[in-house]
C-alpha cells in the first residue's frame, strides 16, 4: 500500500532594508516573493500557508514584526519549512542565525535557501548554511571596520565626520561653516560661563536676550553643558576620543576653552548619600511635559531638628529648564510606588474586566488597520499607473509618435514620484504589520498578573524592580490618575523576560484610559 507523502507547508520570508533598495538582483520584496512562489510550485508537496514581509528593516537585528509572526507561528506548529530568496534575507549575524535555527529544529522546521542549494535538513545544507554565514558576517565586519577607518582618516584630516551640525556652524559640502546668527551665541555661552561659571544663570541670560535654540524652544542645561563641553568650538575635531587639528573655523579661542573647562558647574544641588532603590525608575512619564520622572530627595527638619528625607520622582524637562514648564512636577515615591503595586495586584483579581478590555482593544487594532489597508491598495494603483504609463510612452516611441527625448524626461519625473509612492507603500505596510501582530491573550495577561501578585512580596528591591520593568512598559502620569501600558508576557520572573507585546491605556480607576 502506498504511503501519501505528507504535504511541507512553508512560509515565505522576504526582507528589504533601505541599504539594498537599489540591488538589481533581489531589490524589490516583489521580486523574491515571485521566486519563492515559482520555486514551491517546482517542488512536490510544497504548500505556501502565508508570505511574511519585512519592508525597510535591517537584517542585523531580529526585532522585524514578520519574522516574530514567523516563528510565533513555527512554535504553534502551523509552518514546517521556512523558504528564503538568500540566507542574508533571514539574518546577517551568526548568533543570531543559530538561534533561529535551533528554534526551528526543536519544532521540526527546516530552511531553504533557494539560490543557494541550503536545505537544512541534510548534513551538507547544514555545513553550506554555516559557511556562508560565516562569509555574510565577515563581509559586515570588514564593511564597518573600513567605515571606522575612513572615518579615522578624516578626523586626522581635520574634516567633519557627518551627524548632527553643531550648534553654531552650518554645513556645506560636508565641511563645517561658521553661521552668521548662531556663532555669535556661541561666543556670549563661552564668554558669560567664563564670568560667571552657572548654567541656571547663563540659561536666564540666553533667554532673557532672546537667543533660542536651533529648534526655537529654550536652552535645556543638559545641552549648554554639553556645548561647553565641545572641543569643536576651539577648533579641534573629535574621534574615538582623540583630538585633530580641524580645518574649519574656531568660533573661541583655545584659552576661553581651557578655562571654561576648568570651571566647576554648579547642578543645582548636592548628591546625596542615601541608597534607595527607586521601584519606578524609568518607567514614569509625564503627561504634561511628555518628559520622564527622575528619582530625587528633598530634606526637611522634623520638630526634634533631624532631619527627614523625603524620596520622589520630578519631571526631568523641570530640571533641564524651570518648574513653570510643568504642572505636575512632581510625586511622592512612597505613595507612587505603593498605589502601583496595589493597582498590579487588584487587577489579577479582575478576571472579567481584563477579558472584556482586552477584546475591546483587538477590536481597535482591527479598526486601525482597516484605513491603513485602503491607504495601501490607493497607493499599489498609483504605482500600477505609472508603470502603465510607463509601458505607454515606451510604446509610443517605437511607433514614432514619442520623441526619446520626451520619454527620458517624462521617465525622471515618474521615477522620483515612483520613489515617492513606494516609500509611502512601504510605511503604511510597516504600520500594517505592526497593528496586525498585536494580538492580545486575556489569559496570558491574567496568568502574568497572577504570578506577580505571588513572588512580588518575597523579592528583594532590586528584583522587584526589574519584576516591575518585565511586566510594565511604562506609566502615563495624569494629574489625576495613573495610565499603564503592560507588557504581555508569557511569565513573570526576576530576570529580563523577552517583550511580546503590552496592553495600552490601563487606567488606574479600572477602565480603559479616555
Amino acid at each position: 500500500m502506498a504511503v501519501t507523502p505528507v504535504p511541507t507547508i512553508c512560509g515565505l520570508y522576504t526582507r528589504v532594508s533601505t541599504r539594498n533598495q537599489a540591488d538589481t538582483e533581489y531589490s524589490s520584496l516583489e521580486t523574491q516573493r515571485e521566486k519563492l512562489e515559482a520555486y514551491c510550485k517546482s517542488q512536490d508537496q510544497y504548500i505556501i500557508y502565508r508570505v511574511y514581509e519585512d519592508a525597510g528593516f535591517s537584517a542585523d537585528t531580529m526585532n522585524r514584526p514578520a519574522l516574530k509572526e514567523m516563528l510565533q507561528d513555527i512554535r504553534t506548529g502551523r509552518i514546517s519549512c521556512v523558504l528564503a530568496y538568500k540566507i542574508d534575507r533571514l539574518t546577517r549575524s551568526v548568533k543570531d542565525f543559530h538561534v533561529l535555527m535551533d528554534l526551528f529544529d526543536r519544532h521540526g522546521a527546516k530552511f531553504v535557501s533557494i539560490t543557494q542549494s541550503l536545505d537544512t535538513h541534510h548534513p551538507m545544507g547544514r555545513l553550506l548554511r554555516n559557511i556562508l554565514l560565516d562569509f555574510a558576517q565577515f563581509e559586515r565586519e570588514m564593511t564597518a571596520d573600513r567605515t571606522r577607518d575612513k572615518m579615522q582618516q578624516r578626523a586626522t584630516k581635520g574634516l567633519w565626520n557627518g551627524g548632527i551640525v553643531p550648534f553654531g556652524y552650518r554645513n556645506e559640502d560636508k565641511r563645517l561653516v561658521r553661521h552668521p546668527e548662531e556663532a555669535p551665541c556661541v561666543q556670549f555661552m563661552f564668554q558669560q560661563f567664563a564670568q560667571d561659571p552657572s548654567l541656571t544663570r547663563l540659561r536666564a541670560e540666553l533667554h532673557r536676550r532672546g537667543w533660542l535654540s536651533r529648534s526655537g524652544k529654550q536652552w535645556g542645561k543638559m545641552t549648554l553643558a554639553y556645548i561647553l563641553a565641545n572641543p569643536v568650538y576651539c577648533g579641534r575635531t573629535q574621534f574615538n576620543d582623540q583630538l585633530f587639528q580641524g580645518e574649519h573655523e574656531a568660533l573661541i579661542g583655545e584659552g576661553l576653552y581651557h578655562k571654561v573647562q576648568s570651571l566647576p558647574r554648579d547642578h543645582g544641588r548636592a548628591v546625596t548619600k542615601i541608597q534607595r532603590t527607586f521601584l519606578l525608575k524609568g518607567l514614569l512619564r509625564c503627561s504634561v511635559c511628555q518628559s520622564f520622572m527622575s528619582p530625587h530627595y528633598t530634606q526637611k527638619r522634623r520638630k526634634d531638628q533631624s532631619i527627614n528625607r523625603i524620596a520622589y520622582y520630578r519631571c526631568t524637562k523641570t530640571m533641564q529648564h524651570s518648574n513653570s514648564v510643568c504642572t505636575i512636577k512632581a510625586l511622592n515615591a512612597d505613595a507612587v510606588e505603593h498605589q502601583v503595586v496595589e493597582y498590579l495586584s487588584t487587577l489579577s483579581q479582575q478576571a472579567e474586566w481584563v477579558k472584556v478590555t482586552v477584546e475591546e482593544l483587538n477590536r481597535d487594532q482591527k479598526e486601525q488597520v482597516r484605513p491603513l489597508e485602503q491607504e495601501a491598495i490607493r497607493l499599489k494603483a498609483s504605482l500600477n499607473r505609472l508603470e502603465r504609463e510607463i509601458d505607454r510612452l515606451v510604446r509610443g516611441v517605437g511607433q514614432g509618435t514619442v520623441s526619446v527625448q520626451r520619454l527620458e524626461d517624462e521617465m525622471r519625473r515618474q521615477q522620483q514620484e515612483q520613489h515617492s509612492l513606494e516609500t509611502q507603500y512601504q510605511a503604511v505596510q510597516r504600520q500594517i504589520q505592526e497593528h496586525t501582530a498585536r494580538e492580545y491573550d486575556s489569559e496570558v495577561v491574567l496568568r502574568n498578573l497572577k504570578n506577580f501578585q505571588r513572588i512580588f512580596a518575597a523579592l528583594l528591591p532590586k528584583e522587584k524592580m526589574e519584576v516591575l520593568r518585565c511586566l510594565v512598559r511604562d506609566i502615563i502620569v495624569h494629574p489625576d490618575k495613573l495610565v499603564f501600558n503592560i507588557f504581555e508576557l508569557a511569565e513573570v520572573g526576576t530576570s529580563s523576560q523577552e517583550r511580546k507585546g503590552w496592553l495600552p491605556g490601563q487606567d488606574s480607576n479600572l477602565r480603559p484610559a479616555g
